[in-house]
């Protein structure tokens, strides 16, 4: 083998190996773009009441009717906010948003007013302005029960990388915001999204590692601001794996939601010292 041999051969296997790159990752895209499209759009604003109250009533967040009473200070009550991407987006009944808020509100025994604010592609900005949104709802003020915010990020991230300084940054500066407005906030940690259906290696190596990476940061941003991180891989493995998230591998199926929601309201109930006799129902309260 001459000398031009030996180096030219290393240097078109590597420019294979990009070009696959970037073909699987154009792929993967693609399908993250196509499976987005299904949620339901965010911005439900509803109060949610324990078992044996009345049943709320529900709107989008801005398009309230002047008089409806949903912005009136409640005697006591509780705010639950829901931000972030794919993992908590939707706002049907059986969705992270409502299974939490009824879950809650079983809890503590009291309303709950709940904003979903989540999107399934939402990136790092995407955060700020839900953090933006949320600051400034009056849906969401002080009513003498805790206030509560859940949010995932990460995976719109790993999928569309720019700089992972910039999403780390987005985040702590998002979780200060919510600590310094009197939110107890959960943070659910990127998820290993080399386990996506139909990605091989190399994109599979390259998404374990970022995914990897990215959750550590995350979960040590998370205990710097005060927050409760999570791991959404660990919430959602283990022998049922498959059948808790759905086929395009970027969201809970409706078991892996209810298995979701109960271990968030377990870290919330932890942290509000409260009783753990509450699990997610289907039906709306």
């Amino acid at each position: 083998m001459t000398l031009t041999t030996a180096i030219a051969a290393p240097a078109a296997l590597l420019a294979t190996g990009s070009l696959l790159l970037r073909l699987q990752s154009s792929r993967l895209r693609r399908g993250f773009a196509e499976a987005a499209r299904e949620f339901d759009p965010p911005g439900l604003r509803t109060v949610v009441h324990p078992p044996g109250a009345h049943a709320p009533h529900s709107h989008a967040v801005g398009d309230a009717p002047p008089g409806d009473g949903a912005d009136a200070p409640a005697d006591t009550a509780a705010s639950l906010v829901v931000l972030g991407d794919s993992w908590l987006a939707g706002s049907a009944p059986a969705d992270p948003a409502r299974l939490l808020s009824r879950g809650l509100a079983s809890l503590l025994g009291m309303p709950v007013h709940l904003t979903a604010l989540a999107e399934p592609s939402a990136r790092a900005e995407s955060l700020s302005t839900q953090i933006d949104r949320t600051l400034a709802d009056p849906h969401l003020a002080e009513r003498g029960g805790p206030r509560i915010a859940v949010l995932s990020m990460g995976t719109a991230d790993i999928l569309f990388p720019v700089t992972g300084s910039i999403t780390l940054g987005v985040l702590s500066s998002a979780l200060s915001r919510l600590q310094r407005a009197g939110f107890a906030t959960v943070l659910l940690c990127c998820p290993n999204l080399s386990s996506l259906p139909g990605i091989r290696n190399p994109l599979r190596t390259v998404m374990r590692r970022s995914s990897r990476v990215l959750a550590g940061s995350q979960w040590l941003a998370a205990l710097s601001a005060g927050a409760m991180p999570l791991s959404l891989t660990r919430i959602l493995s283990g022998t049922s794996h498959i059948g808790l998230v759905d086929e395009s591998g970027l969201r809970p199926s409706p078991l892996g939601r209810r298995q979701l929601a109960a271990a968030i309201l377990r870290a919330i109930a932890d942290r509000l010292d409260l009783p753990r006799s509450s699990t997610p129902t289907q039906e709306d309260a």
